[in-house]
């Protein structure tokens, strides 16, 4: 009876455990076909996304082609040239040579004195020295270097000068120790006896002049080692020595010039350079008809040029050396 129940409780047992094992594959089972279902579709998605990558691929090694065709191109490049350096537009400036004055300045009371014969026997020495040489020194300040939009390659330039020009000298009565002569020996017309002798009172006279200049500059062919230049026209302050008969000195004008610069090594040019100034003649004392008669009448030899006007023009043509900065 016990081994019978013992049995029954035994099949019992078995039973349940089969069940319970059953229900456990059950639940094994439904969940690994969950995860197959989760791989199938994340094995989809990875095929979709490899469906995509495959389409892209073509444009993708397009453009990779394109940027290595770049790279390469960059590569094999040459360097780029380095943009030239502009030129220095400001210099300082030394010029020299020729100077000449197309009328001379002979006849005047501080040039030669004239003649006044019978009174005290001066010979009549007349300065007609005209030529000589110059000098000259200045800046050139660039202020444009297309002429403000008109003329590209062309500079615009402000020059300020200083030249100094020698038209040479002469022996000759000089008014001044003359002057005292005369007034030692009180002199009048047709001379007294014993009269001091100023015939020899002479010395050089050197005719100079000064003048200071500003004026526009048109310097042509920019980047060239040769370049021509202009100066239409520009202003002149003239001081001259001797003064005039009219005791006066200064005196303004207005210059032209051209010339031409080259480059011969860099910053530093030589040049030739040529100018005409023409002067306003302030300094000349514009004698009139009576002053001529008066002079005529006093026996004096040169009288009659008395009427001619006095000319300050001068022309000068020499080289000129230029260093930038």
């Amino acid at each position: 009876m016990n081994r019978q129940k013992t049995f029954t409780r035994t099949a019992i047992a078995a039973g349940l455990a089969l069940a319970c094992a059953g229900a456990h594959a059950e639940a094994d089972v439904a969940a690994l076909q969950q995860r197959l279902n989760q791989m199938e579709q994340e094995m989809s998605a990875l095929r979709a996304e490899l469906a995509k990558v495959a389409a892209q691929a073509p444009a993708q090694e397009q453009k990779v082609a394109e940027i290595e065709t770049r790279v390469a191109k960059v590569e094999t490049a040459p360097a780029p040239a380095a943009a030239p350096a502009k030129e220095a537009g400001n210099r300082v400036f030394f010029r020299g040579g020729y100077a000449k004055m197309p009328d001379d300045r002979s006849n005047g009371a501080f040039t030669d004195m004239i003649n006044v014969p019978g009174a005290i026997g001066l010979a009549d020495i007349q300065n007609k020295r005209d030529d000589g040489w110059y000098f000259g020194a200045g800046f050139d300040f660039l202020l444009s270097r297309d002429t403000l939009g008109l003329l590209p390659g062309a500079w615009t330039i402000a020059e300020l000068g200083l030249e100094f020009r020698n038209m040479g000298s002469k022996d000759a009565h000089l008014i001044g120790p003359v002057a005292e002569c005369l007034l030692l020996n009180d002199v009048k017309a047709g001379g007294v006896p014993g009269a001091l002798n100023c015939t020899n009172i002479k010395g050089k006279q050197n005719l100079m002049m000064l003048t200071v200049s500003a004026a526009p500059k048109i310097k042509f062919m920019e980047g060239s080692k040769l370049r021509p230049w202009i100066i239409p026209a520009g202003l002149d302050l003239n001081v001259i020595s001797p003064p005039s008969d009219s005791t006066n000195y200064l005196d303004i004008g207005v210059q032209f010039g051209a010339g031409v610069d080259y480059e011969v090594m860099p910053g530093i040019t030589i040049g030739a350079d040529m100018r005409y100034h023409l002067s306003a003649n302030l300094t000349d004392p514009d004698y009139g008809s009576g002053a001529v008669a008066a002079a005529n009448a006093a026996g004096l030899a040169k009288g009659l040029e008395l009427n001619t006007h006095q000319s300050n023009d001068t022309w000068t043509a020499g080289i000129s050396l230029g260093i930038a900065f």
